[in-house]
């Protein structure tokens, strides 16, 4: 079993503005964070070929496009993206944004 105190984890920048994490689990074929999405802050649209992607939204508002549609969820909403499937984030609130981000590879043998 791996415990770890997320309080005492720190922030660690990204390669986008405004968004910051903290690696719980990083292992091959599957990863949990906590992001940070401050106000404003925008992940650009991108695609994971081989990795789906599972969002719960803890605290604030994520504007979610996936498959060029637009979902707003709020605490306790959750996201499904699927490997393959264009994606972007945005926070359109005035305050941070904390959401788990979950992600399994999928596995190319039967």
């Amino acid at each position: 079993m791996v415990e770890r105190d997320v309080s005492q984890l720190p922030w660690e920048a990204t390669n986008v503005e405004g968004y910051e994490q903290k690696w719980l689990i990083r292992r091959s074929g599957a990863s949990f964070k906590l992001v940070r999405i401050h106000a404003g802050a925008r992940f650009p649209l991108h695609r994971h070929p081989d990795r789906t992607e599972y969002a719960y939204v803890l605290e604030g508002v994520l504007d979610a496009t996936i498959s060029g549609q637009t979902l707003r969820v709020g605490p306790g909403g959750f996201a499904e993206i699927p490997a393959g499937v264009e994606h972007g984030l945005f926070n359109p609130g005035s305050s941070d944004t904390i959401v788990q981000i979950g992600a399994i590879t999928e596995s190319t043998e039967p």
